[in-house]
């Protein structure tokens, strides 16, 4: 009974040994925290958005260095708290990191803009200048063909009013050679009466 005893009661100590180690590994690793891996997956999503690797580098590097931390503290002391801590901080960075690319990219699309309307605002007053300068071109236009009739209208005038002179001068020509004459035949009838 002895040797019995003896081997349930070695069995036994073996047993509770193995459980005891299992038990004491066991309370020693704590579960891996679920902020670590929320933070390596922001810190992924960032780094595989072009934006934000382009735009946000500074931002990205920090996320990516709050998180080896985080897992060198993990790895190494398996200390919650502060693993949870960096990694909130991993993940802050990420999202700080995917909004300042996304401010980077709102404020380049609005320079993009601002160009296309400076653009269309010089395009409009390039075309309302070419409208301006063909109305005056045409205004232009329509005073030199003003002009030319009224000089064509002097010039007429000034020629009828020669014309005009020219006749009353043959007139006044004529009818003093017609009193002359008259004064001629009357001094030449004058004699005969006599």
């Amino acid at each position: 009974m002895r040797k019995v005893t003896r081997k349930y009661l070695l069995l036994y100590l073996v047993i509770s040994t193995v459980i005891g180690i299992s038990l004491v590994g066991c309370s020693h690793t704590p579960p891996r925290p679920a902020e670590l891996d929320q933070a390596r997956a922001a810190y992924a999503e960032a780094r595989d958005n072009p934006q934000v690797a382009s735009r946000a580098p500074v931002a990205l590097r920090e996320s990516e260095e709050a998180l080896l931390r985080a897992e060198q503290i993990w790895d190494k002391d398996k200390d919650v708290k502060e693993v949870q801590n960096l990694a909130a901080v991993a993940r802050q960075r990420a999202e700080i990191a995917r909004a300042a690319a996304e401010q980077k990219q709102a404020e380049a699309e609005l320079e993009e803009f601002t160009v296309a309307r400076d653009r269309l605002l010089l395009d409009a007053r390039a075309r309302e200048a070419q409208r301006a300068q063909e109305q005056a071109e045409r205004a232009q236009r329509e005073a030199d063909q003003a002009y030319q009739q009224v000089r064509s209208a002097t010039t007429q005038n000034v020629q009828l009013e020669r014309e005009l002179a020219y006749t009353k001068e043959e007139l006044a020509a004529k009818e003093a050679a017609a009193r002359e004459a008259a004064a001629k035949a009357q001094t030449k009838r004058r004699p005969r009466s006599r």
